[in-house]
């Protein structure tokens, strides 16, 4: 069942009294957000559909899941997560309309949007922070260098598909390729393979896409804003140190940012029971991030 949050309540989150918040491995519960603009910055030719499997870390048990949407036109790629785009749209609908309430995310979705440019350096990343502000940043597009499987095969979407694998960003990687279609791009920042990537996963198997869709398209793509304006402008060392301060105390990270005034946060346990701010502070969720170095 799909939570409804009142619309004034998440404007004004900030200045109620009590935040209710479980700690689980789920707390950066992803919430909509009303769309203000919509800027077409290119025209998408091809659409790819992946499904993504992630965990904050290696070790964690539970697998969160989306739906990724990469839009490859004749200037840009934008990965976003379909599912977070599906209820901002719905959301920005029912206000619309005149509702005073709206659908929140469902699931937990990767909150991680990027433009990147078909020739250029650096792309444009959003990161939504659980219910506080988008993470704004540019991060450069890099030179990815592959290492050929040429005897291993797998079908995917009935392509055939070559075997690769590189190490980026403290990781090693194996994709899935595919030569019948030529294009040199894959999720996120993974490109430069003679043909689309369908399937990427990292070693530790902390991040798995794997396409589910292709098709032609001729539909814009979009940069969004959004309504209530809370975006940070930040560098990349900024959103690391933010991240990690983040899973380190989810609760003392939301208590911060409401000023150090805990009175705001009302915690509750698995137990269903109250807790103490000063401990629900004290609780972290692993987190290994998804570019290591």
């Amino acid at each position: 069942m799909q939570n409804i949050l009142k619309y004034t309540v998440m404007k004004y989150l900030l200045s109620l009294l009590f935040v209710f918040m479980w700690i689980t491995s789920a707390a950066q519960e992803t919430c909509s957000r009303i769309i203000d603009r919509a800027t077409p910055v290119d025209t998408a030719r091809y659409k790819v559909t992946y499904s993504l499997k992630y965990k904050f870390h290696p070790d964690q048990k539970d697998i969160f899941n989306d739906t990724r949407i990469v839009q490859i036109g004749k200037r840009n790629v934008k990965d976003y997560s379909d599912i977070i785009n599906h209820f901002d749209s719905l959301a920005t609908e029912q206000i619309r309309r005149g509702a005073d309430s709206y659908s929140n995310v469902s699931g937990n979705p990767w909150p991680l949007e990027i433009i990147r440019p078909i020739r250029g350096t650096t792309a444009d990343l959003k990161y939504r922070l659980s219910i506080l502000t988008f993470l704004d940043y540019s991060d450069s597009v890099p030179v990815i260098k592959w290492e050929f499987l040429p005897d291993e095969i797998e079908s995917i979407l009935d392509y055939e598909c070559s075997k690769a694998s590189c190490e980026f960003a403290g990781r090693k990687y194996t994709a899935w390729f595919t030569s019948d279609i030529p294009l040199p791009f894959g999720p996120y920042k993974f490109g430069g393979l003679p043909g689309l990537i369908l399937k990427i996963e990292d070693s530790e198997h902390q991040y798995v896409w794997e396409a589910i869709g292709f098709e032609n398209t001729n539909v814009p793509i979009m940069k969004y804003t959004y309504q209530d304006g809370n975006d940070k402008r930040c560098s990349v060392s900024d959103i690391e140190k933010t991240l990690a301060r983040y899973f380190n105390s989810p609760i003392g990270f939301l208590i911060a940012s409401m000023g150090g005034d805990g009175n705001r946060i009302h915690v509750v346990g698995k137990d269903g029971k109250r807790m103490n701010n000063a401990d629900a502070a004290k609780q972290s969720i692993p987190y290994k991030p998804l570019e290591i170095k």
